[in-house]
């Protein structure tokens, strides 16, 4: 296995190789807006490995950076922004002002991390320092019980060796006694210091303060730079080369930008103040233990690893796969299906950047190049685009943005507007730039999907979006290339092994020129049809089996711990909790109105606001609801507010989520599933996460979706579930190339397991 992206990428094939610095500039520009997700990772992965924290912690030094911090003086600790579900993953033990173990947390003076580097004495790399537990303990303790450095520094060398023995209940060498002793009287005696203290120094370049520390006895160069960020904090970033080779896998460093003598400034530059300790620290963490890139690592982390992403492409590549081309991709739950299914990627576009950097993140596979953030229409006008995809496409697959045509929106806007046409809405005809892009590359089959909206009658009239769709297609040949048959039907995705009542309409066209081969849009439907499993439908519980159980205003981006037991069938046919023992994006709404809390905790699965007002408990809790919901005989936007079942299919799960949950809210599990008194409790009665929300749509759990909150949601309530991607895959691989030699796709490696709920 290579030990770093320049071996990897010497051993790719020249065209490969010759795309290695783009791949890395674009794999650099990925990772710097997605730094603080990428620090909270390395913490959770280290825990998870029962690592003690790297030391550092920010509330182990005093000090402050240039910048101002928050009101409470100190940004958060790393691994406080990582969520222990009900205390997993907690040490015990740890008497300090910080859950991360370090002991010098709530130190009230740098001098107490320079004595501990002091004590340790030089270490092979200054990364280790990170590792020096045990001598910041004994300094801890020897404040404690001995006062200020004041105090102690008035004590003679035997004084000071009997009250450090005393302290940490060991013996020190005296050597190392004596070297402190020195340094506490050098600092003593320096005019340049208030004191025997290192708190509160006058501001002074950064290599005084080097050149000041470097003197101390016990202190080399590279250790007073370690000491600029982690006793100081200074937003520098010391060059180190157990540390560098792990920013160059991260493509935050260039191969040969590992040489600097003291010092990464353009890293600095990059980063923000905050983020500098906090990313330092954590992949110190890694250098210190000897890790030399983090592609090998079995966990989420190697996807933000540059090694990682160069042996898979190289891999992927040597398989013999067809090519799909993905347009208005999304997040990738299309692709990632259709890579299942055992084709390659050879151009997905979307003009989401969150969306771009979630599908770059979870498919290293594909190089960068091939994912491309652009609105599509400004992508076509560029007469080269084509080239980015290499050969004819198999098939091009797509979802065009669907809210002009989703019932829920069209509602909306006619509230909005009497006079809005659907046929009027420039949304709707975003899917001529589908129709360009298919008669550019011309592939061999095509798939469309979007909501059922598209096969509705628009207004009063007898036209069907649908039915422009299909004529458009046939005519292409009248451009130049060729028409497609083309035809659609409407699917219900939860007989495609997803727990989630989701309708959706599918067109599939076939090339004219295949029609003589006798492949027909019907043939598509047909073998897709046999793909269905209407013999079991998976509910809400076998959905979400696993997943830990928090309450409102509970999780985080990433969460450690989860539950014990047998995963539900669902989960581990499609191996969704497979890769990863941590739950991403799992974070529960606030709901700050008391008037929500209130509905929640009154609601039974199955309520909805409507009958909230008009059947419950007499219209007990009607004052409850304040938004229209019609007449008691004419019901309106019904499901504005909404209780769901656990046995039962879940809703359709939908971009609007971004906004509210209010319409998909979950009952608590131990009063409706496995009553409990002693865990029922009602703030568990709270809107979906993103990530029960991404399990319903059948994503894998370690799939991780970047960006903002409520931009997780849109991700993914827009996606198509991969599992039926990957169904629609097969199919389209058994039509075209044959069952004897196509690429072995996951759904025909299932094996039969028993059915379980938890």
């Amino acid at each position: 296995m290579p030990d770093n992206p320049s071996t990897a990428a010497g051993s790719m094939s020249p065209e490969i190789r010759e795309t290695a610095t783009t791949e890395r500039t674009q794999h650099r520009s990925l990772v710097l807006r997605h730094v603080d997700f990428l620090a909270e990772l390395l913490a959770a992965d280290q825990e998870l490995e029962g690592w003690n924290s790297a030391a550092g912690c920010p509330h182990a030094t005093p000090e402050t950076i240039a910048r101002t911090r928050k009101s409470s003086g100190v940004y958060p600790c790393i691994h406080s922004r990582v969520f222990r579900y009900e205390g997993t993953g907690v040490r015990s033990g740890t008497e300090t002002s910080c859950g991360c173990g370090d002991p010098l947390a709530g130190s009230d003076d740098p001098l107490d991390t320079v004595a501990s580097v002091v004590l340790a004495g030089e270490r092979g790399s200054p990364s280790e320092y990170f590792l020096t537990h045990s001598w910041r303990g004994l300094v801890s303790a020897l404040r404690d019980r001995e006062g200020t450095w004041k105090e102690i520094a008035r004590l003679t060398v035997s004084e000071l060796e009997s009250a450090i023995e005393s302290a940490g209940g060991r013996r020190v060498a005296r050597f190392r006694v004596a070297r402190l002793h020195a340094v506490l009287g050098e600092i003593r005696d320096d005019d340049r210091v208030d004191g025997v203290s290192l708190a509160d120094l006058p501001p002074r370049p950064y290599s005084s303060l080097v050149d000041m520390l470097s003197s101390l006895p016990g202190i080399t160069n590279e250790a007073a730079w370690w000491l600029l960020p982690t006793a100081f904090d200074k937003p520098v970033w010391p060059a180190n080369p157990q540390i560098d080779r792990l920013l160059t896998d991260l493509a935050l460093l260039s191969p040969d930008g590992t040489g600097y003598s003291h010092r990464h400034t353009q890293l600095e530059s990059d980063l923000t103040d905050r983020q500098i300790p906090a990313l330092y620290r954590a992949i110190g963490g890694y250098a210190a233990r000897g890790l030399k890139h983090l592609g090998s690592r079995e966990s989420a982390l190697r996807k933000f690893s540059l090694t990682y992403r160069f042996r898979r492409q190289v891999e992927h590549r040597n398989e013999s796969r067809p090519v799909a081309v993905d347009l208005f991709a999304g997040a990738g739950g299309l692709s990632h299906g259709i890579l299942e299914a055992g084709y390659d990627i050879g151009l997905a576009v979307d003009n989401d950047r969150s969306a771009t950097d979630t599908y770059r993140l979870n498919h290293p596979q594909i190089p960068h190049r091939r994912v491309i953030c652009s609105d599509i229409e400004e992508l076509l006008d560029r007469e080269e685009w084509p080239e980015i995809v290499d050969g004819t496409p198999e098939i091009m697959v797509g979802g065009p943005p669907c809210q002009s045509l989703s019932q829920a929106g069209y509602r909306a806007r006619r509230a909005d507007d009497s006079s809005y046409s659907i046929r009027d809405d420039p949304r709707t005809d975003l899917y001529t730039n589908y129709l360009r892009a298919v008669a550019a590359l011309q592939p061999r089959a095509l798939i469309v999907e979007n909501v059922e909206g598209m096969a509705n009658e628009i207004g009063d009239t007898d036209d069907r979006v649908v039915d422009q769709v299909i004529a458009d297609l046939e005519s292409l040949d009248d451009t130049g290339g060729q028409g497609y048959r083309a035809d659609f039907t409407n699917v219900d995705c939860s007989r495609f092994g997803i727990p989630q009542k989701r309708n959706r309409i599918i067109i599939a066209g076939i090339r004219e020129d295949l029609l003589q081969e006798d492949i027909r849009p019907e043939d598509v439907f047909d073998a897709f049809e046999r793909r269905a499993r209407d013999d079991e439908r998976y509910t809400l519980r076998q959905g979400l089996s696993g997943l830990p159980r928090i309450r409102c205003d509970e999780g985080a981006n990433i969460v450690i711990g989860g539950i014990r037991g047998t995963r539900s069938r669902y989960v581990r046919e499609n191996g969704l909790a497979d890769g990863t023992r941590l739950s991403f994006n799992h974070r529960a709404r606030e709901h700050p109105m008391e008037k929500d809390r209130k509905l929640f905790d009154v609601m039974d699965p199955g309520d909805t606001g409507w009958f909230i007002k008009y059947r419950k408990d007499d219209g007990r809790w009607s004052h409850l609801i304040e938004y229209n919901v019609g007449t008691e005989e004419n019901p309106a936007f019904t499901d504005k507010y909404r209780m769901i079942h656990w046995d039962e299919p879940a809703p359709t799960v939908v971009a609007h989520f971004a906004k509210d949950t209010n319409n998909y809210v979950l009952p608590d599990y131990y009063e409706y599933v496995r009553p409990d008194p002693e865990r029922e409790d009602p703030l568990r009665n709270r809107g979906v996460t993103p990530r029960e929300a991404a399990r319903l749509q059948s994503f894998p759990d370690d799939f991780i979706f970047l960006g903002p909150f409520t931009r997780q949601f849109r991700q993914i309530g827009n996606a198509v579930p991969p599992v039926v991607a990957r169904e629609l895959g097969a199919t389209l691989q058994d039509l075209f190339l044959g069952p004897d030699i196509r690429a072995t796709s996951p759904v025909d490696r299932v094996r039969p397991v028993s059915t379980v709920d938890d």
